[in-house]
């Protein structure tokens, strides 16, 4: 069931601070073809799912402020029918998304353009983020020319857009408990899948076969892929976005599995790297424990009144000294770092938001000033070494790729891990390997 008050509780914070005499527009996602008429799965617009709580596509919530801050949200539907009742199932009537939704009227998308054309002529701002390709840009466009043509009865079509887009975005940087709780049990859930995966690992050939067990083991417990999951064994962990995951598996390789479910619409994000064999070999430990003491270390600036940037940077100084310590940097920490000596070996950012979307959408910039990092807000830290074949480095270092990432709350106090129980030391992947179930 449809918890309509946490929905109704996140529209009324974001609607109330709209400007009076004002109409939001709110579209839910397209059906997208994966090829001629044949459908991916369907995936809600996050923004939309945000908002409303409803799932599913060819809906639009429109919202009117008066000038009396009184709000009305008109939620639109595709009316039922025997077609595709047929085709894909049922569609919900107007009386039971009302019920089970809270909206204030509730009717379907062949009255739009009527409802549609009333709000905009009492509005002087309009929230939407319709485009060329959005589906009802053609009845919004219909509607202000007929507002235009009434300039003689005083009516004024609306003089000033905003982007709805980025402030329910701003919104969804602070978690609520409801989006708290479905991020850790999505957490949950893919720390469970990696720890098996490490139980089970010399049990796999080829690095598909590893991609189809975490699809399935995350549809075990009721979630699916959260992104292309990237199962990249020896010289394939040097591609950060590598998603080919079509090699054979080598004993002698470190395999790096950055994979995750969504549960919920809500996401976790992982990365591991384990040794095929189940054992470490040294010049993999070398680069493993820098990686992790600077995972450590960037983990232990999660705090309250910190920005992403403190995150990284400390990763930057872990991992700076950990290749200077063994020679593959040959400078001092400080001109190592001012010269992005590092950037050989590590070249990525070390965090980023997290939520609905894998990569939240969410600022990190407020106007020229970092966001500072508050309650509520959960993102990655996920530090790496890659190193490429090249003729300055010893080859026993060649082809070793290493990611470690977890997923961080920010709280009132610090910090919470919510990815915790995956083993990362040294000595907990061993073990954990050693034990075949």
């Amino acid at each position: 069931m449809v918890k309509s008050n946490i929905y109704k509780k996140r529209r009324s914070l974001i609607f109330k601070s709209f400007e009076d005499q004002a109409t939001a527009i709110l579209v839910s996602a397209n059906e997208q073809l994966r090829s001629n008429d044949v459908p991916y799965p369907y995936r809600q617009n996050n923004n939309f799912y945000y908002v409303t709580g409803f799932d599913e596509p060819n809906a639009i919530l429109l919202v009117h402020k008066t000038d009396k801050n009184k709000i009305i949200e008109h939620f639109f539907i595709k009316k039922p029918n025997a077609y595709d009742e047929v085709w894909t199932g049922n569609l919900p009537s107007k009386q039971y998304v009302k019920k089970t939704y809270d909206f204030t009227k509730v009717d379907y998308v062949d009255d739009l353009q009527k409802y549609l054309t009333e709000y905009l002529a009492r509005s002087n701002v309009v929230y939407h983020s319709l485009d060329k390709d959005s589906d009802i840009i053609e009845s919004f466009e219909k509607s202000i020319e007929v507002i235009k043509k009434k300039y003689r009865s005083g009516v004024v079509a609306p003089t000033k857009n905003i982007c709805i887009d980025s402030i329910i975005q701003d919104h969804r940087l602070i978690k609520d408990k409801h989006e708290i709780t479905a991020i850790k049990k999505s957490a949950t859930a893919s720390s469970k899948v990696h720890l098996s995966l490490m139980r089970k690992c010399s049990l796999f050939k080829s690095e598909k076969d590893i991609q189809f067990y975490l699809s399935h083991q995350f549809n075990l417990r009721g979630g699916v892929e959260a992104y292309p999951s990237i199962v990249a064994s020896g010289k394939n962990a040097c591609i950060l976005h590598y998603t080919k995951n079509n090699s054979k598996l080598n004993t002698r390789d470190l395999l790096l599995v950055d994979a995750a479910c969504e549960i919920d619409n809500y996401t976790s994000d992982i990365t591991r790297t384990i040794p095929l064999s189940g054992k470490f070999s040294q010049p993999q430990k070398d680069i493993y424990n820098i990686v992790l003491e600077a995972q450590l270390k960037a983990i232990k600036k999660c705090i309250p009144g910190n920005t992403l940037a403190d995150v990284h940077n400390e990763a930057v100084k872990w991992i700076t000294k950990g290749l200077i310590k063994i020679n593959l940097i040959q400078a001092d920490l400080k001109d190592a770092i001012r010269n992005d000596l590092y950037k050989k070996f590590y070249m990525h950012g070390t965090g980023h938001w997290l939520g609905m979307d894998v990569h939240d959408p969410c600022r990190y910039k407020d106007g020229t000033k970092l966001v500072k990092l508050s309650p509520g807000m959960i993102f990655t830290v996920e530090p790496g070494i890659y190193i490429r074949p090249v003729k300055d480095v010893p080859i026993e270092y060649h082809n070793i790729g290493i990611r470690i990432e977890d997923d961080v709350l920010i709280t009132k106090k610090g910090f919470e891990v919510l990815t915790s129980s995956t083993p990362k030391t040294i000595k907990e992947i061993e073990t954990t390997m050693a034990s075949v179930k």
